[in-house]
Protein backbone atom coordinates (compact mmCIF):
# COMPACT_ATOMS: atom_id res chain seq x y z
CA UNK A 1 0.00 0.00 0.00
CA UNK A 2 2.72 2.24 0.70
CA UNK A 3 4.49 1.96 -2.80
CA UNK A 4 1.37 2.21 -4.38
CA UNK A 5 0.67 5.47 -2.29
CA UNK A 6 4.12 7.27 -3.15
CA UNK A 7 3.79 6.06 -6.62
CA UNK A 8 0.77 7.40 -7.00
CA UNK A 9 1.61 10.78 -5.11
CA UNK A 10 5.23 10.76 -7.72
CA UNK A 11 2.96 10.79 -10.61
CA UNK A 12 0.29 13.64 -9.57
CA UNK A 13 3.85 15.65 -8.76
CA UNK A 14 4.65 14.70 -12.36
CA UNK A 15 4.52 18.37 -14.08
CA UNK A 16 2.66 19.01 -17.46
CA UNK A 17 5.86 18.13 -19.97
CA UNK A 18 5.71 14.90 -18.34
CA UNK A 19 1.99 14.58 -19.71
CA UNK A 20 2.44 16.04 -22.92
CA UNK A 21 5.13 13.71 -23.60
CA UNK A 22 3.67 10.38 -22.18
CA UNK A 23 0.78 11.51 -24.68
CA UNK A 24 2.99 12.21 -27.61
CA UNK A 25 4.44 8.85 -27.15
CA UNK A 26 0.72 6.86 -26.81
CA UNK A 27 0.00 8.62 -30.15
CA UNK A 28 2.95 7.37 -32.02
CA UNK A 29 2.97 4.34 -30.85
CA UNK A 30 -0.86 3.57 -31.94
CA UNK A 31 0.50 5.21 -35.10
CA UNK A 32 2.63 1.86 -35.95
CA UNK A 33 -0.04 -0.52 -35.76
CA UNK A 34 -2.15 1.56 -39.12
CA UNK A 35 -5.60 1.47 -36.93
CA UNK A 36 -8.64 2.74 -39.33
CA UNK A 37 -12.50 2.72 -39.40
CA UNK A 38 -14.52 1.00 -41.75
CA UNK A 39 -17.17 3.70 -42.98
CA UNK A 40 -20.07 2.82 -45.35
CA UNK A 41 -21.19 5.23 -48.19
CA UNK A 42 -23.41 5.16 -51.49
CA UNK A 43 -20.72 5.45 -54.39
CA UNK A 44 -21.61 5.74 -58.28
CA UNK A 45 -19.93 4.81 -61.10
CA UNK A 46 -20.09 7.62 -63.67
CA UNK A 47 -19.30 7.24 -67.70
CA UNK A 48 -18.14 10.79 -69.11
CA UNK A 49 -18.86 11.30 -72.56
CA UNK A 50 -16.95 14.30 -74.41
CA UNK A 51 -18.28 15.85 -77.61
CA UNK A 52 -15.48 16.63 -79.91
CA UNK A 53 -17.01 17.84 -82.58
CA UNK A 54 -15.38 21.37 -84.35
CA UNK A 55 -18.23 23.81 -82.38
CA UNK A 56 -16.49 22.70 -79.43
CA UNK A 57 -13.72 24.23 -79.93
CA UNK A 58 -16.01 27.83 -80.05
CA UNK A 59 -14.28 29.93 -77.19
CA UNK A 60 -17.21 31.16 -75.18
CA UNK A 61 -16.54 29.42 -72.18
CA UNK A 62 -15.41 30.10 -68.93
CA UNK A 63 -14.75 33.17 -66.94
CA UNK A 64 -15.55 36.61 -69.31
CA UNK A 65 -12.40 37.86 -68.69
CA UNK A 66 -10.67 34.76 -69.79
CA UNK A 67 -13.01 32.75 -72.21
CA UNK A 68 -11.90 29.38 -73.33
CA UNK A 69 -12.86 26.75 -75.60
CA UNK A 70 -16.20 24.93 -74.40
CA UNK A 71 -13.95 21.28 -75.00
CA UNK A 72 -11.08 22.85 -73.14
CA UNK A 73 -13.35 23.92 -70.36
CA UNK A 74 -15.38 20.82 -69.66
CA UNK A 75 -11.89 18.89 -69.52
CA UNK A 76 -10.93 21.56 -67.01
CA UNK A 77 -13.56 21.29 -65.08
CA UNK A 78 -14.46 17.42 -65.00
CA UNK A 79 -10.25 16.86 -63.83
CA UNK A 80 -10.87 19.19 -61.08
CA UNK A 81 -14.45 17.40 -60.24
CA UNK A 82 -12.65 13.91 -59.50
CA UNK A 83 -11.05 15.61 -55.81
CA UNK A 84 -14.69 15.80 -55.41
CA UNK A 85 -15.83 12.28 -55.81
CA UNK A 86 -15.52 9.92 -52.18
CA UNK A 87 -13.41 6.88 -52.90
CA UNK A 88 -15.24 4.02 -54.54
CA UNK A 89 -16.11 5.48 -57.08
CA UNK A 90 -16.14 4.99 -60.73
CA UNK A 91 -15.41 6.95 -63.70
CA UNK A 92 -14.89 6.01 -67.38
CA UNK A 93 -14.10 8.06 -70.47
CA UNK A 94 -15.64 8.38 -73.87
CA UNK A 95 -15.67 10.66 -76.83
CA UNK A 96 -18.64 11.61 -79.49
CA UNK A 97 -18.14 12.47 -82.77
CA UNK A 98 -20.52 12.06 -85.90
CA UNK A 99 -23.04 9.37 -85.19
CA UNK A 100 -21.20 7.64 -82.37
CA UNK A 101 -19.20 7.64 -79.59
CA UNK A 102 -16.07 5.40 -78.69
CA UNK A 103 -14.77 4.36 -75.10
CA UNK A 104 -11.75 5.24 -74.72
CA UNK A 105 -11.34 4.05 -70.67
CA UNK A 106 -14.17 1.92 -68.77
CA UNK A 107 -14.85 2.77 -65.47
CA UNK A 108 -12.12 2.89 -62.87
CA UNK A 109 -11.70 3.94 -58.78
CA UNK A 110 -11.40 7.66 -58.90
CA UNK A 111 -8.59 7.22 -55.65
CA UNK A 112 -6.39 4.14 -57.28
CA UNK A 113 -6.13 6.34 -60.72
CA UNK A 114 -6.84 9.21 -60.09
CA UNK A 115 -3.30 10.39 -61.95
CA UNK A 116 -4.32 8.19 -65.01
CA UNK A 117 -7.71 9.58 -65.16
CA UNK A 118 -6.75 13.17 -65.33
CA UNK A 119 -3.84 12.45 -67.86
CA UNK A 120 -6.63 10.72 -70.36
CA UNK A 121 -8.96 13.40 -69.63
CA UNK A 122 -6.59 16.12 -70.22
CA UNK A 123 -5.01 13.96 -73.75
CA UNK A 124 -8.75 14.02 -75.35
CA UNK A 125 -8.71 16.31 -78.40
CA UNK A 126 -10.59 17.59 -81.57
CA UNK A 127 -8.27 15.59 -83.15
CA UNK A 128 -9.12 12.36 -82.72
CA UNK A 129 -12.64 13.12 -84.53
CA UNK A 130 -12.84 10.97 -87.70
CA UNK A 131 -15.56 12.29 -89.39
CA UNK A 132 -17.02 16.51 -89.13
CA UNK A 133 -20.40 16.17 -88.52
CA UNK A 134 -22.14 16.22 -85.09
CA UNK A 135 -25.50 14.42 -85.14
CA UNK A 136 -26.20 14.31 -81.50
CA UNK A 137 -29.57 12.18 -81.21
CA UNK A 138 -27.64 9.55 -82.61
CA UNK A 139 -24.04 10.08 -80.36
CA UNK A 140 -26.53 10.07 -77.39
CA UNK A 141 -28.32 6.86 -78.05
CA UNK A 142 -24.68 5.26 -79.29
CA UNK A 143 -23.34 6.54 -75.32
CA UNK A 144 -26.55 5.15 -73.56
CA UNK A 145 -26.16 1.83 -75.81
CA UNK A 146 -22.74 1.45 -74.54
CA UNK A 147 -23.59 1.85 -71.48
CA UNK A 148 -26.36 -1.04 -70.96
CA UNK A 149 -23.87 -3.34 -73.02
CA UNK A 150 -20.16 -2.60 -71.08
CA UNK A 151 -21.25 -0.97 -67.63
CA UNK A 152 -24.61 -1.85 -66.76
CA UNK A 153 -25.63 0.47 -63.31
CA UNK A 154 -23.57 3.37 -64.67
CA UNK A 155 -24.53 6.84 -64.56
CA UNK A 156 -23.99 9.70 -68.02
CA UNK A 157 -22.16 12.58 -67.82
CA UNK A 158 -22.10 14.16 -71.36
CA UNK A 159 -20.43 17.34 -71.71
CA UNK A 160 -21.95 19.07 -75.20
CA UNK A 161 -22.83 22.21 -76.76
CA UNK A 162 -26.39 20.84 -78.29
CA UNK A 163 -24.77 21.86 -81.70
CA UNK A 164 -26.26 19.25 -84.07
CA UNK A 165 -24.84 19.80 -87.84
CA UNK A 166 -26.17 19.37 -90.26
CA UNK A 167 -29.39 20.09 -88.53
CA UNK A 168 -32.34 17.46 -88.61
CA UNK A 169 -35.47 17.47 -90.48
CA UNK A 170 -38.35 17.68 -87.56
CA UNK A 171 -40.22 14.94 -89.21
CA UNK A 172 -36.45 12.26 -89.19
CA UNK A 173 -35.79 12.46 -85.66
CA UNK A 174 -34.41 9.18 -84.53
CA UNK A 175 -36.20 7.86 -81.59
CA UNK A 176 -34.10 5.82 -78.99
CA UNK A 177 -34.94 2.00 -78.67
CA UNK A 178 -34.41 2.05 -74.86
CA UNK A 179 -37.02 3.00 -71.69
CA UNK A 180 -36.41 6.81 -70.60
CA UNK A 181 -35.26 6.98 -67.32
CA UNK A 182 -33.45 3.48 -67.75
CA UNK A 183 -30.01 4.96 -67.73
CA UNK A 184 -29.48 7.87 -65.31
CA UNK A 185 -27.42 10.48 -66.32
CA UNK A 186 -27.17 14.50 -66.76
CA UNK A 187 -26.39 16.68 -69.96
CA UNK A 188 -23.90 19.27 -69.47
CA UNK A 189 -24.23 22.21 -71.67
CA UNK A 190 -21.79 24.27 -72.54
CA UNK A 191 -21.59 27.43 -74.57
CA UNK A 192 -23.25 30.90 -74.37
CA UNK A 193 -26.56 32.09 -75.60
CA UNK A 194 -25.09 34.26 -78.75
CA UNK A 195 -24.34 32.82 -81.78
CA UNK A 196 -20.44 32.67 -82.04
CA UNK A 197 -18.72 31.87 -84.95
CA UNK A 198 -16.59 28.12 -85.61
CA UNK A 199 -12.95 28.34 -85.34
CA UNK A 200 -11.13 26.18 -87.72
CA UNK A 201 -7.92 25.24 -86.28
CA UNK A 202 -4.93 24.03 -87.91
CA UNK A 203 -2.38 21.58 -86.69
CA UNK A 204 -1.27 22.97 -83.49
CA UNK A 205 -4.28 24.41 -82.11
CA UNK A 206 -4.09 27.54 -83.84
CA UNK A 207 -7.05 29.33 -85.08
CA UNK A 208 -6.85 29.65 -88.96
CA UNK A 209 -10.44 31.13 -89.69
CA UNK A 210 -13.75 30.42 -89.13
CA UNK A 211 -16.35 28.22 -91.03
CA UNK A 212 -18.97 30.26 -93.19
CA UNK A 213 -22.55 29.86 -94.65
CA UNK A 214 -20.67 29.05 -97.93
CA UNK A 215 -18.80 25.99 -96.37
CA UNK A 216 -21.68 24.55 -94.94
CA UNK A 217 -24.17 25.12 -97.27
CA UNK A 218 -23.08 21.90 -99.26
CA UNK A 219 -23.66 19.74 -96.66
CA UNK A 220 -27.13 17.39 -96.61
CA UNK A 221 -29.06 17.51 -93.72
CA UNK A 222 -29.29 14.26 -91.86
CA UNK A 223 -32.80 12.37 -92.27
CA UNK A 224 -33.68 14.08 -95.50
CA UNK A 225 -36.73 13.24 -96.70
CA UNK A 226 -36.51 10.75 -99.78
CA UNK A 227 -38.07 12.52 -103.42
CA UNK A 228 -39.50 10.93 -106.48
CA UNK A 229 -38.45 12.44 -109.64
CA UNK A 230 -42.29 13.29 -110.01
CA UNK A 231 -42.10 14.99 -106.28
CA UNK A 232 -39.20 17.30 -107.71
CA UNK A 233 -40.60 18.26 -110.25
CA UNK A 234 -43.59 19.75 -109.18
CA UNK A 235 -41.52 21.78 -106.48
CA UNK A 236 -39.57 22.97 -109.85
CA UNK A 237 -35.83 23.09 -110.71
CA UNK A 238 -33.48 20.39 -110.80
CA UNK A 239 -32.57 19.26 -107.04
CA UNK A 240 -31.52 15.59 -107.57
CA UNK A 241 -28.15 16.77 -106.89
CA UNK A 242 -28.66 19.20 -104.57
CA UNK A 243 -28.13 18.93 -100.96
CA UNK A 244 -31.57 18.64 -99.00
CA UNK A 245 -31.56 21.31 -96.07
CA UNK A 246 -33.58 21.10 -93.12
CA UNK A 247 -35.44 24.77 -92.06
CA UNK A 248 -33.33 27.07 -89.90
CA UNK A 249 -29.97 25.22 -91.22
CA UNK A 250 -28.57 28.57 -92.96
CA UNK A 251 -26.80 29.46 -89.84
CA UNK A 252 -25.07 25.87 -88.94
CA UNK A 253 -21.49 27.78 -89.50
CA UNK A 254 -22.46 29.10 -85.57
CA UNK A 255 -23.08 28.01 -82.50
CA UNK A 256 -24.47 28.56 -79.48
CA UNK A 257 -25.41 26.41 -76.79
CA UNK A 258 -28.55 24.42 -78.10
CA UNK A 259 -30.64 23.92 -75.08
CA UNK A 260 -33.96 23.35 -76.67
CA UNK A 261 -32.24 20.03 -78.14
CA UNK A 262 -30.80 19.35 -75.09
CA UNK A 263 -34.27 20.07 -73.26
CA UNK A 264 -35.89 17.17 -76.41
CA UNK A 265 -32.93 14.75 -75.47
CA UNK A 266 -33.74 15.16 -71.85
CA UNK A 267 -37.36 14.42 -72.68
CA UNK A 268 -36.60 11.39 -75.19
CA UNK A 269 -34.44 9.60 -72.95
CA UNK A 270 -35.34 10.23 -68.87
CA UNK A 271 -31.84 12.02 -68.27
CA UNK A 272 -31.59 15.82 -66.49
CA UNK A 273 -30.59 19.01 -68.20
CA UNK A 274 -27.83 21.66 -66.33
CA UNK A 275 -25.83 24.25 -67.60
CA UNK A 276 -22.58 23.51 -66.49
CA UNK A 277 -20.97 26.01 -63.82
CA UNK A 278 -18.21 24.41 -61.92
CA UNK A 279 -16.20 21.09 -60.87
CA UNK A 280 -18.72 21.13 -57.54
CA UNK A 281 -21.28 21.37 -59.81
CA UNK A 282 -20.49 18.36 -61.64
CA UNK A 283 -19.73 16.39 -58.62
CA UNK A 284 -23.15 17.22 -57.01
CA UNK A 285 -25.59 16.37 -59.75
CA UNK A 286 -24.17 13.54 -60.67
CA UNK A 287 -23.78 12.02 -56.90
CA UNK A 288 -27.66 13.04 -56.93
CA UNK A 289 -28.71 10.41 -59.60
CA UNK A 290 -30.50 7.66 -58.37
CA UNK A 291 -28.33 4.46 -58.22
CA UNK A 292 -25.01 3.48 -57.30
CA UNK A 293 -23.70 1.31 -54.61
CA UNK A 294 -23.25 0.92 -50.89
CA UNK A 295 -19.22 0.20 -50.42
CA UNK A 296 -16.99 -0.18 -47.44
CA UNK A 297 -13.78 2.59 -47.61
CA UNK A 298 -11.35 2.14 -45.01
CA UNK A 299 -10.44 5.58 -42.86
CA UNK A 300 -6.93 5.54 -41.42
CA UNK A 301 -6.22 7.10 -38.74
CA UNK A 302 -2.50 6.89 -38.52
CA UNK A 303 -2.02 10.20 -40.33
CA UNK A 304 -4.31 12.01 -36.98
CA UNK A 305 -2.49 10.15 -34.66
CA UNK A 306 0.86 11.22 -36.00
CA UNK A 307 -0.14 14.76 -36.22
CA UNK A 308 -1.65 14.92 -32.86
CA UNK A 309 1.74 13.22 -31.25
CA UNK A 310 3.74 15.93 -33.19
CA UNK A 311 1.71 18.71 -31.76
CA UNK A 312 1.94 17.49 -27.98
CA UNK A 313 5.55 16.84 -28.41
CA UNK A 314 6.05 20.21 -29.81
CA UNK A 315 3.64 21.48 -26.91
CA UNK A 316 5.99 19.88 -24.46
CA UNK A 317 9.31 21.53 -25.79
CA UNK A 318 7.46 24.95 -25.23
CA UNK A 319 9.10 26.76 -22.21
CA UNK A 320 7.16 26.22 -18.54
CA UNK A 321 5.73 29.97 -17.71
CA UNK A 322 7.49 30.32 -14.47
CA UNK A 323 10.71 29.48 -16.32
CA UNK A 324 9.65 32.30 -19.44
CA UNK A 325 8.92 34.69 -15.96
CA UNK A 326 12.28 34.25 -15.26
CA UNK A 327 13.89 34.47 -18.70
CA UNK A 328 11.80 37.79 -18.94
CA UNK A 329 12.54 39.69 -16.18
CA UNK A 330 16.45 40.52 -16.75
CA UNK A 331 15.42 41.87 -19.97
CA UNK A 332 13.23 44.62 -18.14
CA UNK A 333 15.17 47.53 -18.04
CA UNK A 334 13.77 49.42 -15.46
CA UNK A 335 12.36 48.68 -12.07
CA UNK A 336 10.00 50.66 -10.12
CA UNK A 337 9.08 50.77 -6.53
CA UNK A 338 6.12 52.34 -5.45
CA UNK A 339 5.30 53.70 -1.53
CA UNK A 340 2.13 54.55 -0.16
CA UNK A 341 2.56 57.96 1.12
Amino acid sequence: MALRSMASDGLRRRGLRFWLLASATVCFALALFDPALQLERRVGTYMMVFDITQSMNTRDAGPMDARIGRLDYAKQQSIAALDRFPCGTHVGLSIFVERRTQPLLMPVDVCRNRAGLRDAIDHIDWRMAWAADSHLYYGLYSALDDIRRMAPGAALAFFTDGHQAPALHPDRIPVWDGKPGEVAGVLFGLGGGQPEPVPKLGEKGRIEGYWTAQDTAGFASAGAPTLSVLEMEKMGGDIRNAPQRAPGSDNDHLSLRRDDILDDLARRTGLTVAVMRSADQIATRLRALPGGRVTGTRFALRPLLAMAGLALLLASLAPAREAFRRRLCPLTPFSFTFRRS
